[in-house]
């Protein structure tokens, strides 16, 4: 029987606020623009880099965001993300699963070439079957199709599948897909803020996915 997590990447497996935060800041300074908060950038990470941008600076016409967000994608996938990190315990997590015989995943709303990057610095040694960022050809979360997409390629039900993430729209790429859902409380967002998309089983830390996850 295949068996599978799918993880988002920002706020569950890595934290990356503090290295997301100085190259959305950069952005802003380069084009004569207010500064942002790390609380304002934490709010804005989860709905993808163009999201992000687009709160990051207000108003701005679609070419305006155009050329704010090309600037911010080639300065942070260079900046080498040296400030991010693998939450505490998530290694253990991982190397745990594999053992139980999941097969292992990521869907992010992080641009694939960023998400290649990132992944290869902090993440390859664990061995992820697939790895999905936003493209041309992934439509950003909470959409179901990329969810949808992975299960197809993996060979895995949706019964044995699991969804993992910090997020609103990771709860609601679970709902979506109608697979079982983990919202977990040491990301970017507060347990009011999934519980009012309807989220139900939390971890607290990252070790609680092993209780939750049985088997």
């Amino acid at each position: 029987m295949n068996k599978l997590i799918i993880f988002d990447l920002d706020g569950t497996l890595i934290h990356s606020l503090p290295d997301i935060h100085e190259q959305v800041n950069i952005t802003l300074e380069h084009f004569n623009y207010p500064l942002c908060t790390e609380n304002q950038i934490r709010q804005y990470i989860g709905n993808g880099a163009r999201h992000l941008i687009k709160c990051s600076f207000g108003n701005l016409t679609e070419e305006d965001l155009d050329q704010k967000l090309a600037y911010y994608n080639k300065i942070y996938t260079a900046c080498g993300s040296p400030k991010t990190h693998v939450f505490e315990g998530m290694d253990k997590v991982m190397i745990a699963l594999k053992e139980r015989g999941y097969k292992l995943a990521i869907l992010t709303n992080k641009p694939q070439i960023t998400t290649d990057k990132v992944y290869q610095k902090y993440l390859s040694e664990y061995g992820f079957d697939m790895v999905v960022g936003q493209s041309n050809n992934v439509k950003c979360k909470p959409d179901k199709t990329a969810t949808l997409n992975i299960l197809k390629a993996l060979n895995v039900k949706k019964e044995n599948a699991y969804f993992i993430g910090d997020g609103q729209t990771d709860i609601e790429t679970a709902y979506n897909a109608d697979i079982k859902h983990i919202a977990v409380l040491w990301g970017y967002r507060d347990k009011d803020q999934l519980e009012k998309v309807g989220a139900k089983v939390f971890a607290q830390n990252p070790l609680d996915i092993l209780e939750i996850i049985k088997k």
